[in-house]
């Protein structure tokens, strides 16, 4: 009968996760391996927070590392977690605007952002890194803001040295959502910044906030 409950609710976030992380195969894969083994699942489930999806949306000015160009992707990590955009070719102001999912269990672990240079015969060139933490997107969050005009400023983050921001970052209320926009300079580089939106997923039968 536990077995029973248990790959019920496996399969119902089972559910969940192949209608949210269509930009994620490797963590839906992961995903669908616990439900031959429910017992690990069901641990990790009590660790986890939710979701993070990030949009990477574009790169402004970016640093030439071709003759004349570029060809640039984003890898996002997170403790353990890796992701990558898909490469834009011959471009120093590209548009990603590509979705990538992080799964939360400790969320004072930094993001941090690197930019590179696709190249055939050698290795990719790295054109900046940057480094944030999700702190206070998560404290208003758990303001709980219902009922309020669409547009609402929940909370500003301002420019510092730890978070790599180009310019103040707004978290506000959109369509029943808790988003923050930021742009982040690129650190260890000539020139150039990307920009990035961040929303919240929860997940059914996770630890949550």
């Amino acid at each position: 009968m536990l077995l029973g409950v248990i790959w019920y609710k496996t399969f119902k976030v089972q559910s969940f996760l192949s209608t949210t992380l269509n930009s994620d195969q490797s963590f839906l894969s992961t995903q669908i391996s616990l439900v031959i083994n429910p017992q690990p699942h069901r641990d990790r489930m009590e660790h986890l927070l939710g979701l993070l999806r990030i949009r990477v949306q574009r790169g402004t000015n970016l640093a030439v590392r071709d003759v004349r160009s570029s060809d640039p992707y984003v890898v996002i990590k997170m403790g353990k977690q890796k992701l990558k955009t898909r490469v834009v070719k011959k471009s120093v102001n590209p548009e990603w605007n590509e979705d990538l999912t992080l799964s939360i269990s400790d969320s004072s672990l930094p993001i941090h952002i690197a930019v590179y240079d696709k190249d055939t015969f050698s290795l990719d060139d790295k054109m900046g890194d940057a480094e944030f933490k999700i702190g206070p997107f998560l404290e208003a969050i758990r303001m709980r803001l219902e009922g309020v005009a669409n547009g609402t400023v929940a909370s500003r983050v301002q420019p510092s040295r730890e978070n790599c921001l180009a310019e103040e970052s707004s978290i506000i209320y959109s369509d029943g959502h808790i988003i923050q926009n930021m742009t982040v300079r690129l650190r260890n580089v000539e020139s150039g910044e990307v920009e990035l939106q961040l929303q919240w997923i929860d997940i059914p039968g996770s630890r949550g906030l």
